[in-house]
């Protein structure tokens, strides 16, 4: 049974009690902050040259203005997954390819969406990991360009600003960066294979759920379950099942369990991989 929180905080030992706010507040002073911060020269010709060979590699297939890239960022390793972010890549009227995704900026419990440079998008990522790109089917496409063309209402009516990392995959309490990704995904492949029009999230995940889609599955132990609970604003877990709960085994959308789906269906034409730029004197990311 629960204790309500007035009476746990009574029951604590005087110096345990201090600990516990004390630690509380180291905390919230080490949340990541909204400042500026710039690559070294170094990294930013990492990025610009990953970038640059990824649009190339891109203009050369023909006919080809959308496709899937997977980068690196937050270090999923320990779960067996290289890449941790996804986004479309678009190439828009003017030439240009740029990025379309869903970010939570600073780690906050926001999100909004994004539309920038691949360079910005790759980051410097481009020093530790390589990129891995799917190129859909033509049919999808076409209708995914039509989804996220300006101003691109349905791609937004799927996106849900309460953020959490491990958002569950059929639920709308919250959406992760990835998860917006597999809705419009799943919006786009419901118009191709059964001309049938997605609104909502609601019908997306349900479409998603009657076609075998198959997260992830990621344990996460009980302390740091505690610590995100507490301490974390962006990894709300209160959507997901009591089982999951209760086992610390959750259901997350991730960009391995995206190329799995699009593979069982046949819905990629290719994949690709972008080799990273090693930039000397940095190191990868800790876990």
């Amino acid at each position: 049974m629960d204790v309500p929180c007035a009476a746990l905080i009574k029951r604590l030992h005087p110096a345990l009690l201090c600990a516990v706010l004390l630690g509380a507040a180291l905390t919230a002073q080490a949340e990541p902050q909204c400042t500026e911060r710039y690559p070294t020269p170094a990294a930013l010709a990492s990025m610009f040259d990953v970038a640059l060979a990824t649009t190339d590699a891109l203009d050369a297939l023909d006919g080809v203005d959308v496709v899937l890239i997977a980068r690196g960022g937050q270090d999923l390793s320990k779960y067996g997954l290289r890449h941790s972010h996804l986004a479309f890549l678009l190439r828009e009227d003017d030439g240009q390819w740029r990025a379309v995704h869903l970010l939570n900026p600073c780690k906050t419990a926001e999100s909004q969406l994004f539309r920038e440079g691949v360079a910005t998008f790759i980051g410097e990522t481009s020093s530790h990991t390589d990129l891995r790109i799917g190129v859909p089917t033509p049919a999808l496409r076409d209708a995914l360009k039509a989804m996220l063309t300006q101003p691109a209402i349905q791609a937004k009516a799927l996106h849900e600003a309460r953020y959490s990392v491990v958002a569950y995959p059929f639920r709308t309490e919250y959406q992760n960066s990835n998860q917006w990704i597999l809705e419009v995904l799943g919006a786009a492949m419901a118009q191709v294979e059964e001309r049938t029009l997605i609104v909502n999230r609601t019908q997306a995940q349900q479409w998603l759920q009657r076609h075998m889609y198959t997260p992830s599955t990621l344990h996460i132990g009980v302390a740091k379950r505690l610590g995100a609970r507490f301490f974390v604003p962006n990894a709300a877990v209160t959507d997901h099942p009591a089982s999951e709960r209760i086992s610390g085994n959750y259901s997350v959308v991730t960009v391995e369990s995206i190329f799995d789906f699009l593979q069982l269906r046949s819905s990629l034409q290719q994949e690709l991989a972008v080799p990273h730029v090693p930039v000397k004197g940095m190191a990868p990311p800790k876990p």
